[in-house]
């Protein structure tokens, strides 16, 4: 049996098309390569500064910070967020602070504030800009290094700490009624790692300058949770290196486990009172996190608003998230409206209609049915970024207004049948299906969990 041999021909077609292949389709650049990398997964990206300021200009965030999940946060994830940020406000700075497991199991808090020196640098440089005229960033010196901003060094713009303070209310948030000064800060808070990323920067800015964190706006996306041993080792979990052997994997993961069952039982087994204040701040000096003080702080407006003396939130978040309850974050919903109500009739505001639109005002959410942790955005990219667009221009309407709490209110907006609208739907007061109903139903649905909860570990 003879072998057929390759006719010339064919031989000839071949050669040809191995010479001349199809020419590679060039890489684009690396998601966040546009960032100026401040250490300590820090990151920064400084637009440049316009020629002269438009008035579109002028209601764009000063600066927007995100504050990233733990584990499966990638570049490429993030690089959804920032691009997202940066097509709607391209003037505006955009600091990326990233959690990383550390954070959580090993940091105390002093050290995660002391890493956050750089970011500290950045707000306070960005936001006297407004007050000095000042243009980008040094990017050969980064921000707050050289010149001493985030160390309380003092600068040439005579900038520091201690007696010169009266400096830095002028600077960024303004004296008055906030109108004057600045727009403010989007702060995006991801999940409860950027929640608890979110209060150190709060404090420590607090600590550092003597000054709140001029924050107008709070998007908390898949936050705020509370502490269960499975979510809280599922959101973990993620932040093991895919790129180990499975071994190496295996230890890590079993390694995570250990740390969080120890942690629940600390949280779950002793009163908050000693389990909080003696085991986790004294006994381990401040490694760990504490759930319900994280939730608290968020709320906490000695650590937000800046001068102006209020902080809209939206809340982002999904029924099918694995790693954050709908309910906890509902019951967070529930909170942050009561503290706006009791503010607002502390503050002369007396009708029903009036406590209402301040709430309304400064309290929104928007539930998503299918999406998973942090991935709302890939649900329904269109209602993810209007919430955020329509949230920040409802603050930017409050400024322009200088309608504050403790100022007078005004009625809520009017749908042709007479309904208030808000963000996802009509609400038609307390009705089924209504954005006060579902998160009250939430709310109910959680104290009956944890009813049956206390009963089962009692038996």
């Amino acid at each position: 049996m003879t072998e057929r041999k390759p006719s010339r021909s064919s031989s000839s077609t071949s050669s040809q098309s191995n010479s001349n292949p199809k020419p590679a389709a060039a890489p684009g650049p690396a998601p966040l390569s546009e960032f100026q990398n401040l250490g300590n997964d820090i990151l920064f990206f400084d637009p440049p500064t316009p020629s002269q300021s438009t008035e579109k200009d002028d209601h764009h965030p000063q600066l927007i910070i995100l504050c990233t999940w733990l584990g499966g946060a990638t570049p490429r994830r993030i690089a959804k967020y920032t691009s997202g940020y940066r097509r709607m406000f391209p003037r505006t700075p955009v600091l990326v602070v990233q959690t990383v497991i550390k954070d959580f199991t090993v940091r105390s808090e002093g050290q995660i504030r002391g890493r956050l020196e750089a970011a500290r640098g950045v707000v306070r440089e960005v936001l006297a800009r407004r007050q000095h005229g000042e243009g980008a960033v040094d990017s050969a010196t980064g921000p707050g290094r050289e010149t001493g901003l985030a160390t309380g060094r003092g600068n040439e713009m005579g900038i520091g700490t201690g007696t010169e303070m009266g400096a830095v209310t002028e600077m960024g948030n303004g004296n008055g009624n906030g109108n004057e000064y600045g727009t403010g800060i989007l702060l995006h808070i991801f999940s409860n790692g950027g929640c608890h990323i979110a209060n150190q920067l709060a404090h420590s800015y607090l600590s550092s300058f003597h000054q709140t964190l001029p924050v107008r706006l709070q998007i908390l996306d898949s936050s705020p949770g509370t502490f269960s041993i499975s979510q809280t080792y599922g959101a973990a979990a993620h932040s093991v290196p895919k790129h180990h052997p499975w071994v190496l994997q295996s230890i890590e993961r079993w390694g995570l486990w250990g740390a969080v069952v120890v942690i629940a039982g600390l949280q779950g087994a002793l009163p908050r009172a000693i389990g909080e204040e003696v085991v986790r701040k004294k006994v381990l000096g401040g490694v760990g996190v504490d759930f319900e003080g994280m939730r608290m702080d968020l709320l906490d407006q000695r650590l937000w608003g800046g001068d102006a003396k209020e902080t809209g939130r939206l809340y982002l978040y999904s029924k099918k998230d694995e790693a954050v309850s709908w309910r906890d974050v509902e019951r967070h919903i529930r909170q942050a409206s009561k503290l706006v109500k009791e503010a607002a009739r502390k503050r002369g505001l007396a009708t029903r209609e009036e406590v209402e639109a301040e709430v309304e005002g400064l309290v929104k959410a928007e539930r998503f049915e299918n999406a998973s942790h942090c991935g709302l955005v890939m649900e329904d990219e269109e209602r993810y970024w209007r919430a955020v667009r329509e949230s920040w221009e409802g603050m930017m309407e409050r400024r322009a207004s200088g309608q504050r709490l403790g100022e007078k209110g005004r009625p809520g907006k009017q749908s042709e049948s007479g309904k208030k609208i808000v963000l996802g739907g009509v609400d038609d007061g307390e009705g089924e299906g209504s954005t006060a109903s579902v998160v009250k139903d939430g709310d109910e649905a959680r104290d009956a969990e944890e009813l049956r909860s206390k009963r089962t570990s009692k038996l």
